[in-house]
């Protein structure tokens, strides 16, 4: 009963201490948001220029020329040519529109990503959503599209700041203060203390996935079969992260030099999980160290459900790697974990 108070005293204490933290609301809540803003920014600048368009014969092509009919910039005409066009070729056009079976395909000139946006919404308005609109490029590539890009990539940040800025530095912190000295002395349990950081960390993880899920709904980029299977995956990664967060933070004790070393981390897990840069596009000693970082196995897994893309290893495969790396990385904090440096082993 004692130990299931000092639990929730707490809970509500640690919750307190994280919503006050300016830089820790910062960093875990408004910074992905940003980061999103900015690259939804982007996109929308980036839907400017003209588009040569063709569209199949099919029973929707007069739908699809009247909502594109007056769109500025944007020249969309029925195929008129005898035989439909091969897939590696554009036939002097920037995009060709195929739809059979209620599903789109639209072959797009990669350097005229520009024009995805503008076709997903008229698409859309003739009644084909994003979620059966497949875009590609002529040599079976996916275009750059901005604003999916971001979305995975905003998700990773987001999860990684609870961890590290979130997690790690704030109990760094309380070593340095002498804080978890002080608990020490006390007949607190270690594993009472670490499981009074969760509740509000998973809140903020929930809300993390609820608004950037409902953002990747809104844009049509997250069918609704999609959206389960994305919030298990972004628990189990959340979980895997923060029992890594734990292992750096049961022995550091000086919160600057963390930040930095964490600051560094994030970028470094971003490029190497794929979503700055391409793996097929990184030589094959960066895609060998890919493989052997579970992060990777988050990256692909949240690539697979927010932009359609083929997985790598399989959401099976995704999902134990995870749960694998959240049990190494907590046993080891676990064993590791000191209120103090001091303390015998």
């Amino acid at each position: 009963m004692i130990e299931i108070q000092a639990l929730r005293h707490l809970v509500k204490t640690n919750t307190r201490e994280l919503v006050r933290d300016g830089k820790t609301v910062f960093f875990v809540l408004l910074f992905p948001l940003l980061f999103l803003a900015m690259f939804l920014g982007f996109g929308y600048l980036n839907t400017g220029g003209t588009y040569h368009v063709a569209v199949q014969p099919s029973p929707t092509q007069q739908q699809i020329l009247q909502h594109a009919a007056g769109i500025k910039g944007l020249t969309v005409e029925g195929w008129t040519r005898g035989s439909p066009p091969a897939l590696t070729d554009l036939a002097g056009y920037d995009a060709i529109v195929t739809v059979a079976g209620g599903r789109a395909v639209v072959t797009i000139d990669s350097a005229k990503f520009g024009a995805v946006k503008i076709l997903r919404e008229v698409l859309g308005d003739s009644g084909i959503d994003a979620g059966r609109t497949e875009f590609r490029t002529p040599d079976g590539g996916q275009p750059f599209d901005p604003v999916k890009a971001s979305l995975p990539t905003a998700l990773v940040m987001a999860l990684m700041s609870v961890a590290f800025f979130g997690t790690a530095t704030p109990l760094i912190a309380l070593r340095q203060r002498g804080t978890l000295r002080l608990l020490g002395t006390t007949p607190l349990r270690r594993r009472t203390f670490v499981a009074a950081q969760a509740p509000a960390r998973l809140a903020l993880v929930a809300v993390q996935l609820l608004v950037l899920g409902g953002v990747a709904a809104g844009l049509g980029f997250l069918p609704a079969g999609a959206a389960l299977r994305l919030f298990a995956t972004g628990l189990l990664g959340a979980l895997m992260l923060f029992a890594f967060g734990y292992l750096a933070a049961s022995r550091l004790r000086n919160p600057e030099i963390a930040n930095g070393v964490l600051a560094v981390l994030m970028p470094v897990v971003l490029l190497l999980g794929g979503l700055f840069l391409p793996l097929q596009m990184m030589p094959a000693a960066l895609r060998t160290v890919s493989d052997a970082l579970p992060t990777s196995y988050l990256v692909d897994a949240l690539n697979h459900d927010l932009t359609g893309a083929a997985s790598a290893h399989g959401l099976v495969v995704d999902w134990l790697v995870m749960a694998t790396a959240a049990l190494i990385f907590g046993g080891l904090a676990a064993r590791l974990f000191r209120w103090d440096q001091g303390e015998g082993q």
